[in-house]
């Protein structure tokens, strides 16, 4: 019987870390009192027949694809979750939006709020009460008709930020009907049009810095070669 394929990528591994290209869909972690397949779970299980205990420093969206790194020791989880929590990476994503975006590069500074409706987050006035600061840097990658495509740099890593920031200034992610409840279906992807896309960080043990990419997952490929084509086909 032929072995069951992996529903992750390892992208590069050695005795400190584990980074994994998440496809979209798959729950990085598991949730409580649930038995959903989850990325922690399935990369326990594959390290575990190596006798090695697995930790995680950070996570992303379900319906996020992208990398993650997760730590084989004690020593390495320590130091990937102090620089983590202070957001020390450099976390690339690229993402697809509404609306064509006329400055060619951006900063995005909100307060967001974690409200229990829908387990989501809300951007508030900074002096509410629960009001934390987020923050985030863009470049436009390429414009289309009615998108564009950007590359965004976390400077806060606050859950669904990205999402609730972009769709706060009226440029929505593709497919995020989460928080854009009026966005319509798209039939070329069947989730927001967001990928983790790389990763820069400290080694814990090698002491310099080290960087992962994630190629563009095929589904969001197939959306941008559309843009691009309608752009290119229309009239002149």
């Amino acid at each position: 019987m032929a072995a069951r394929k992996r529903p992750f990528y390892i992208v590069d591994q050695d005795k400190d870390v584990f980074i994994v290209d998440k496809p979209a869909g798959l729950l990085a972690v598991p949730i409580p009192n649930s038995n959903v397949k989850n990325l922690f779970d399935l990369v326990a299980d594959h390290l575990g027949k190596h006798g090695v205990r697995v930790g995680t420093v950070h996570r992303i969206d379900r319906y996020t694809s992208g990398l993650m790194v997760f730590a084989k020791n004690k020593r390495a989880y320590d130091d990937l979750y102090e620089k983590f929590r202070e957001h020390t990476p450099k976390r690339t994503y690229l993402a697809i939006v509404r609306g064509v975006l006329e400055k060619d590069e951006g900063t995005l500074e909100h307060h967001l709020k974690l409200i229990k409706k829908g387990f989501r987050n809300i951007v508030v006035d900074p002096n509410e009460k629960g009001a934390t600061p987020a923050r985030l840097s863009y470049k436009v990658r390429e414009r289309f008709l009615n998108n564009t495509l950007v590359e965004i740099q976390l400077d806060t890593g606050l859950k669904n930020q990205i999402r609730v920031q972009f769709e706060h200034i009226g440029h929505q992610l593709v497919g995020d009907q989460h928080y854009a409840p009026e966005e319509k279906e798209e039939p070329l992807i069947n989730r927001q049009a967001l990928h983790a896309y790389q990763l820069e960080f400290e080694h814990p043990r090698k002491n310099r810095m080290v960087q992962y990419e994630a190629k563009i997952p095929a589904d969001m490929m197939r959306l941008i070669d559309h843009y691009r084509w309608k752009k290119e086909s229309r009239p002149k």
